[in-house]
């Protein structure tokens, strides 16, 4: 896991593998050992660390509630402490638990979030472990030919990144196996099946293991050897009954009653029926117990995402925001011919409130600019940003010249007479301004627009500061 607070290294190693040998209980053991340390240092990142894992091995064991309890510590300390690449965890985490409800739709939605996420933060093994489970998710619902295009791409990202995780490779290549068993391209299905069979995962690992006999046992029933395939069968379900592995033995137990009903053993087949269904009546009843409706992590999600955004000290956007959505704006209006107006500010002498009140003055004046400017944009289209320092950016989206320049002097007269008491002291600021509107210049990015509003900004400074400056490819207009 990619996150703030690393696992030492022995730690990491011992973990990786105990899970990779299927070993979770005492994986759990080690996990929660490390989550006391944590707790003891107040080390809320590497608390985070343990919960996911401990919830991953819960997972695999069957024990849904205990799964989800991790995971709700895990969502509250996301949503104190996460950053961006926890907000990947948490859409995975959904995705799971939105499989485990059936509701696959929504579970894919979520992987589709991992991958976008994964790719943008280049986090290759992440990426291509979504890619896997997106593949495995189309295989659920049996849309085998995008399992198969999903699970390719997994593998491709392995080998392009040199992705050295066994364990996610032969995921993958069981992935592959069950596409082309199911597209009914036995040769393909028989090389990879071949490729699994002496692989140390599949041997050791019993979570997997289940799900390469399902597999293996899919490919014997298709091609109608059928004693094979009850054979391979019930050993998949000893396994996954040992694991209370519900997900895959449901799957198991109908395909046994598909295979004896092939056989003519009708009352075999009627057998395992029954317990396709117990098993799904027991699935639902754990659903309704698990509480899933609690775990909804999209406000977790959204805390993330703001504070991804969110400039700490002034309490607005930050500059790849302001630059994020500026850009989508210029994309759009090139279409809708929607307006959108620049307005930059700074400061006047900044640095001499540093040096004569102190830092912690500049922070308090940096904190009104926001806060103020928050308030009067509140109504509006608008987005407030700290570009960098003491200089800020609003963006106004379809608002009159007229207005616009009213709702300027709004921002400029209520920041020129706020008064910052810091400690004894009463501290009032100046402000110089620059104003551009897409209207009056050719802007398909951020880039372009603030270029110019800087460029107003600058003439203000020239001209004596404490003043408003716009400019066009046409005009200037000076407002003090």
């Amino acid at each position: 896991m990619n996150t703030d607070y690393k696992l030492s290294s022995k730690i990491d190693v011992d973990y990786e593998q105990l899970f990779a040998d299927g070993q979770y209980e005492i994986a759990i053991q080690l996990m929660e050992n490390f989550l006391k340390d944590c707790t003891q240092e107040e080390n809320p990142f590497g608390s985070m660390v343990a919960h996911i894992n401990i919830a991953t091995c819960y997972y695999c064991l069957g024990k849904i509630e205990k799964a989800f309890e991790n995971v709700l510590q895990y969502k509250q300390l996301c949503e104190e402490f996460g950053k961006e690449h926890d907000r990947y965890y948490l859409y995975y985490i959904s995705a799971l638990i939105y499989e485990y409800d059936q509701a696959y739709e929504r579970a894919l939605t979520s992987i589709q979030h991992c991958i976008e996420l994964a790719s943008s933060l280049q986090l290759y093994t992440e990426l291509s472990t979504s890619y896997n489970r997106a593949s495995y998710l189309y295989l659920v619902t049996e849309q085998y030919d995008q399992a198969l295009s999903f699970a390719q791409k997994a593998l491709e990202v392995t080998t392009q990144y040199n992705i050295e995780n066994q364990f996610l490779k032969s995921q993958i290549t069981c992935n592959l196996a069950s596409s082309h068993v199911h597209l009914e391209q036995f040769d393909d299905a028989s090389y990879f099946i071949q490729v699994l069979t002496g692989n140390r995962y599949i041997q050791k690992n019993p979570y997997e293991r289940s799900r390469f006999l399902y597999t293996a046992g899919l490919l014997k029933l298709k091609k109608v050897q059928i004693d094979d395939a009850i054979r391979i069968f019930i050993e998949a379900q000893t396994i996954a009954v040992s694991f209370n592995d519900q997900i895959i033995l449901k799957h198991i137990l109908w395909s046994l009653a598909l295979a004896y009903e092939q056989k003519g053993h009708y009352a075999d087949a009627y057998k395992y029926l029954r317990k396709y269904v117990e098993v799904e009546e027991e699935m639902n009843r754990l659903r309704s117990l698990s509480k899933i409706l609690e775990l909804d992590l999209k406000h977790s999600i959204s805390a993330i995402e703001h504070r991804a955004h969110t400039d700490s000290l002034s309490g607005v956007f930050n500059r790849y925001y302001l630059e994020l959505t500026c850009n989508q704006w210029l994309q759009a209006a090139r279409n809708t011919k929607d307006s959108i107006c620049c307005i930059t500010f700074d400061v006047d002498n900044f640095k001499s409130i540093n040096d004569q009140y102190g830092h912690l003055a500049g922070d308090e004046v940096i904190k009104m600019l926001g806060k103020t400017c928050l308030t009067i944009t509140e109504h509006d289209e608008a987005i407030v940003g700290r570009y960098g320092g003491d200089e800020f950016v609003i963006l106004l989206k379809n608002l009159s010249p007229q207005s616009i320049m009213s709702k300027a002097k709004e921002i400029f007269n209520a920041l020129t007479t706020a008064v910052v008491d810091h400690e004894d002291n009463r501290i009032q600021i100046t402000i110089s301004m620059g104003i551009v509107c897409n209207t009056s210049i050719i802007a398909r990015k951020f880039t372009q627009l603030f270029r110019v509003a800087d460029q107003a900004l600058y003439m203000a400074k020239q001209q004596g500061k404490n003043q408003i400056v716009t400019l066009s490819n046409t005009n200037c207009l000076l407002e003090r």
